[in-house]
């Protein structure tokens, strides 16, 4: 099975640590969805947007350790397009609270495996689609533009396990 991750997810040393021998198969976007955070990342149904992500190949045991992870049933659900499989929050609200710092770290560390960039993550945001501004963006993610520029220059690429 396929599974998309867009969040701490893509982070690959975390990924195969929880799901050992998971094999990931590169980039993906979700269209239709944008990137939000709730402490934690949710995409939530928006027109005209993508969330740029991870693709993993995963098995039934991976699969089981990913849905205690992400707290399914109760905290995420989960989903399927075009015979992708990906998690959503049960109880989306637009009520958003900022990452923390760490959080946002492995996220972008995430983001930096799967070769994707910050302009990726900003369109993952829908920076562009819904005319966001650079305080809008801040006050999202809780950490300038400045800060966030640091973090996706200098967070080092993980070793990638096959």
């Amino acid at each position: 099975m396929q599974y998309f991750a867009y969040g701490s997810n893509m982070n690959v040393s975390q990924t195969q640590q929880r799901c050992p021998g998971i094999t990931r198969i590169g980039t993906y976007q979700l269209k239709g969805f944008r990137l939000i955070f709730n402490y934690h990342a949710d995409i939530v149904p928006a027109e005209a947007c993508i969330v740029h992500g991870g693709l993993w190949n995963i098995t039934e045991d991976h699969e089981i350790a990913l849905d205690m992870y992400e707290g399914y049933p109760t905290y995420y659900g989960k989903y399927y397009e075009d015979e992708v499989m990906f998690y959503r929050m049960r109880d989306a609200s637009e009520d958003l609270v900022p990452p923390s710092k760490w959080y946002l770290q492995i996220v972008i560390q995430g983001y930096k495996d799967f070769g994707l960039t910050q302009d990726d993550f900003e369109e993952s945001l829908g920076v562009q689609q819904l005319g966001l501004t650079q305080t809008d963006l801040e006050e999202r993610l809780g950490v300038s533009m400045d800060e966030l520029a640091r973090l996706f220059s200098r967070v080092t690429t993980s070793p990638v396990y096959r």
